[in-house]
């Protein structure tokens, strides 16, 4: 609580490039009235529910990709939050600013626009499943179910 009365508790991604500048940089503030700058270490930022996009994040994305590989990468583990918190929904707000442009590019995503996306996931997650190799937990199963290949 600061001194007027208000409560001081804002998660922003804050960037841009000042005229001379010669890079562009984007920053995380948190409410403590910290920062974290985003870059090689911090390939990206999380504003609100961690856990569930996260792992997609970690796995796939390398500071070193394409803004947009990024971008697919960010709304699969969106998707894969929303499908897994409560608290997580559309719309998704996109800005992009091209370095050295001084201009930046704003887009809202609606569920109507990512649903194909959301249920091409869906499909390709489950198929995954489906054809990874089972001869590890055949094993398991061979002296409970001796039909193991008729049930798997």
């Amino acid at each position: 609580m600061v001194d007027g009365g208000f409560n001081f508790d804002i998660r922003a991604l804050v960037g841009g490039q000042l005229e001379h500048d010669r890079e562009h940089v984007l920053y995380l503030i948190y409410p403590e009235g910290n920062w974290v700058e985003i870059g090689k270490g911090t390939p990206y930022q999380i504003i609100g529910t961690l856990g569930y996009g996260k792992p997609v994040l970690d796995r796939t994305l390398k500071y070193e990709d394409s803004l947009r590989f990024a971008l697919k990468v960010g709304c699969l583990a969106f998707d894969s939050t929303r499908i897994s918190a409560a608290d997580v929904d559309y719309p998704i707000d996109l800005v992009i600013y091209g370095k050295n442009s001084y201009h930046i590019t704003e887009h809202r995503y609606c569920e109507q626009d990512l649903a194909p996306i959301s249920d091409w996931w869906q499909e390709r997650l489950r198929n995954s499943v489906h054809e990874l190799p089972a001869e590890w937990i055949d094993r398991v199963f061979i002296n409970v179910l001796p039909t193991v290949d008729k049930v798997l």
